[in-house]
């Protein structure tokens, strides 16, 4: 469950694209869109110089972000998207003595917030005893970011295009002002820092709950579809796109299925990943079965998806009720839920990346492959591939890897006849 769980914040973070018009909720942020932040924070960090050693800094670090995106779901809008600007000056110094090492750089970065903001109501408005713990929660907005950098000084001749990232916690203190907490990474570096921020703009209008369940009903429902899709998006990724790219899956055939067997770096558990696909239907639409398998957990799915991989619809079993349900998406849902991240892998890719035919056997068979690489220096990462196009999905084998971390996947069944166990069509 563990890499369930990675990628489904990896989902939250890349794929949920909304509109900007207000919407009541009494679950939400202190963001809009359109909102305006500005950051000081004074930090220290560490790391490895290329050429040998180690160094510790104090860190000036400036930052000013733009809210894009907002999602509802039904009464609940924790989440915010969008994009920051950020600065970076580094003063090395050695023996509790600041040196003549300086770092100085700009980065871009995507960013993320998980606001608390109205949850609490409940709690406050009834005295229950953890009123206090909720009230304070409220005023917190955990957020996320990660971009590139350019770095114009560097503490030695290290590269001057890296990665930045940063996870913390603000506080409000206010509607506009906030305490702000931050772990960081910057181009190698490692560290944290304290600082300020300052909102412009409107916060999130939180309405406050009349909980008398006589009078009042909630509906959870969203919410708890959301918790699902989640949950299904993230196993579609890895059975659909293996470390953000794809292969044409034409050559399936109805009933036909694979099974992967996955493993990682970080993680002595294996997953086992099957899909299948169940029908194709008059108007080129499929519908298609994953089902994974870790540990004591086992979980199915099945959906059908137009030509353009776009989930028109999706059943599941409610592990609470043992009733099947579905999920319907909507216009809006369609456009958020899109695979414009995502890349395929296609014939002139075939030839830039070939690095010859390799005979491959794996515990679905023995394969006559052609082997890809993909090397992404600037991100420092390298993916490989074994294709045959007598696989259906045309997949054998895939390994994507950086310095710190690797994930393997390889081919291990081939089945047919497979059929939809949740009575979908």
């Amino acid at each position: 469950m563990k890499k369930i769980i990675v990628f489904t914040i990896l989902l939250l973070v890349f794929t949920y694209a909304v509109s900007a018009e207000a919407k009541d909720s009494w679950w939400g942020s202190y963001y809009m869109p359109g909102n305006l932040s500005f950051e000081g924070s004074i930090g220290y960090e560490g790391g490895s110089l290329s050429g040998g050693g180690s160094i510790t800094a104090v860190t000036l670090i400036p930052e000013a972000e733009i809210i894009l995106f907002k999602p509802y779901f039904g009464g609940v809008s924790p989440l915010d998207f969008g994009a920051a600007v950020r600065g970076h000056i580094g003063f090395g110094f050695s023996d509790y003595t600041l040196d003549s090492n300086l770092s100085a750089g700009l980065g871009i970065l995507g960013t993320f917030h998980f606001g608390f903001r109205g949850i609490g109501s409940h709690f406050t408005n009834y005295n229950d005893s953890p009123s206090a713990l909720f009230s304070q929660l409220s005023k917190f907005d955990y957020f996320a970011e990660a971009g590139i950098v350019i770095d114009l000084l560097s503490y030695d001749d290290s590269s001057m295009i890296g990665f930045a990232g940063a996870t913390g916690f603000n506080y409000y203190l206010n509607e506009n002002l906030a305490f702000t907490l931050t772990g960081t990474i910057w181009n190698g570096m490692y560290g944290g820092s304290i600082g300020a921020t300052y909102k412009i703009g409107p916060s999130q209008n939180v309405r406050e709950l009349d909980l008398k369940f006589e009078t009042v009903s909630i509906d959870m429902d969203p919410l708890y579809m959301q918790i699902y899709l989640s949950q299904f998006y993230s196993i579609y990724w890895y059975s659909f796109y293996a470390g953000g790219f794809y292969f044409d899956d034409s050559n399936y055939k109805e009933g036909q299925g694979t099974e992967w067997k996955l493993s990682s770096s970080d993680d002595n558990d294996e997953l086992i990943i099957s899909k299948a696909l169940l029908i194709v239907n008059d108007d080129a639409s499929r519908w298609w079965k994953i089902k994974y398998a870790g540990g004591s957990d086992e979980i199915v799915y099945e959906f059908l998806i137009d030509g353009d991989y776009n989930i028109l619809k999706l059943r599941f079993v409610d592990a609470d009720s043992g009733e099947v349900r579905e999920y319907n998406a909507t216009p809006e849902e369609l456009e958020s839920y899109s695979t414009a991240d995502m890349r395929e892998i296609s014939g002139s890719d075939y030839k830039d990346w070939d690095k010859g035919s390799v005979s491959l056997k794996t515990a679905a068979g023995k394969f006559e492959t052609s082997h890809l690489l993909f090397e992404e220096s600037a991100a420092d990462y390298t993916y490989e591939w074994w294709i045959s196009d007598s696989v259906p999905g045309r997949m054998v084998k895939f390994i994507w890897k950086s310095s710190k971390e690797s994930m393997m996947g390889e081919l291990t069944k081939i089945s047919k006849g497979n059929k939809s166990e949740l009575n979908s069509f």
